[in-house]
């Protein structure tokens, strides 16, 4: 006998799950929370997702799907705030999620980022309603030097925000393993109370080239993620300017600014120039994902050079595709998301990626078992599948433990 349909509350303050990733904050948890509520509601559930309010014209409801709606809720000023900026607006945001929160009847709230949680943790707690947390990103200890420890906090409240949703939700629900080993460790979370889901892909949409021999001829290479530090798009600059001029390789940079690192893109230019790679390089803001699909099936390789992922979603959209990934092995959980036959690097030094990258493209026959595989990879992963272990853990949480000795 099949579940019983759930009314869950999915929270995503700080960022509409219908903003196109890799603009602004917007990003892979973007795509995760839409694709996942999609699946769900495909699966005979109903999800309502709450977002600030950042544009004064966008409307009370959005019906984004059968079983799916989007609700804009007023929280600070009706504009765009950078992340280091948002702590303003989670006590508004939970006044005015409480109104609706009380006014039906709901199965569970499931919060996406640490703005999330900290707004509807006492809510959910208030009320007597299950409460799970998905923190997409962890922040770096205060202690740490480097980036590879995460992403640096960008506001004073969150590592405690970080901790009270992690300790106050009645499961973590982590993108890989290696995240929910991230959490246990600095949050002392409990192995009972994490559970890991990992994120699917649309196979139709992302989709490869028929031509494989034209993706090695003057390859194109492709980052796209936010032009922040974190996600080293200076390292793909670097690569571009080792590899060999006769390859007559170009570079498309695909990602929007964040308001905290609004000149960033002024210094990837200059170093741009200064490598002498300026003529090959095309930075091509946020794309829409019929954009990014396109180019994700036309690329040579995706160059996946964050110093931290919890996941990577777009390396299995770059897999879906059938276009090759370069990836840090360090970089958090992308070898999760990386299939066996992915190029995953233990050093950061340009030149070892540019040979990596070299071999490969000049390798017909291993370059073309390196398409295939990677969409058989990513054909084991699918959005209903992601959705239908996020519907079992919902289960569990809502249904009572069963006291000792009680019959059926």
């Amino acid at each position: 006998m099949s579940a019983p349909p759930l009314r869950i509350a999915a929270i995503s303050l700080h960022t509409s799950p219908l903003e196109e990733p890799g603009g602004a904050d917007a990003g892979g948890m973007n795509v995760v929370v839409l694709e996942q509520s999609l699946a769900l509601a495909r699966l005979g559930h109903r999800v309502d997702l709450f977002t600030r309010r950042s544009d004064p014209d966008a409307p009370a409801v959005v019906e984004v799907a059968d079983g799916v709606r989007l609700h804009h809720l007023d929280a600070g000023p009706a504009a765009p705030l950078a992340k280091s900026a948002m702590e303003q607006a989670i006590t508004p945001f939970r006044q005015a999620l409480r109104e609706h929160l009380t006014s039906g009847d709901w199965d569970l709230i499931h919060s996406h980022h640490w703005f999330s949680g900290v707004a509807a943790v006492p809510l959910a707690r208030e009320l007597d309603i299950p409460h799970l947390q998905s923190f997409h990103s962890v922040a770096a200890p205060e202690d740490a030097r480097t980036l590879d420890a995460g992403e640096p906090a960008e506001s004073v409240g969150r590592i405690p925000g970080e901790q009270f949703v992690a300790t106050g939700s009645d499961l973590v629900v982590a993108v890989s393993e290696a995240e929910a080993r991230t959490v246990r460790e600095r949050y002392r979370v409990p192995g009972e109370r994490l559970a890991v889901v990992r994120p699917g892909v649309d196979i139709d949409r992302f989709r490869p080239c028929p031509d494989v021999a034209e993706r090695r001829r003057r390859p194109t290479l492709l980052f796209t993620a936010r032009l922040q530090p974190l996600k080293a798009p200076d390292l793909a600059l670097e690569i571009l300017a080792h590899l060999d001029p006769a390859l007559e390789a170009r570079l498309v940079l695909a990602g929007g600014v964040s308001q905290d690192f609004q000149h960033y893109r002024d210094e990837l230019e200059q170093l741009a120039r200064e490598l002498g790679v300026e003529d090959r390089v095309s930075f091509v803001g946020s794309l829409g994902r019929d954009e990014l699909a396109e180019a994700m099936r036309c690329a040579g390789a995706l160059l996946l050079t964050s110093w931290s992922e919890t996941f990577g979603l777009v390396a299995l959209e770059a897999q879906a595709s059938g276009t090759p990934v370069i990836a840090w092995r360090w970089a958090g959980g992308v070898q999760e998301a990386v299939g066996p036959d992915g190029l995953v690097l233990e050093s950061r030094d340009p030149d070892v990626w540019a040979e990596a990258l070299q071999r490969l493209l000049d390798d017909e026959e291993g370059y073309r078992i390196a398409v295939r595989s990677a969409r058989e990879f990513a054909a084991t992963r699918s959005w209903d599948a992601s959705a239908a272990s996020l519907a079992s853990l919902y289960a569990q949480i809502i249904t009572p433990p069963r006291t000792p000795g009680a019959t059926a």
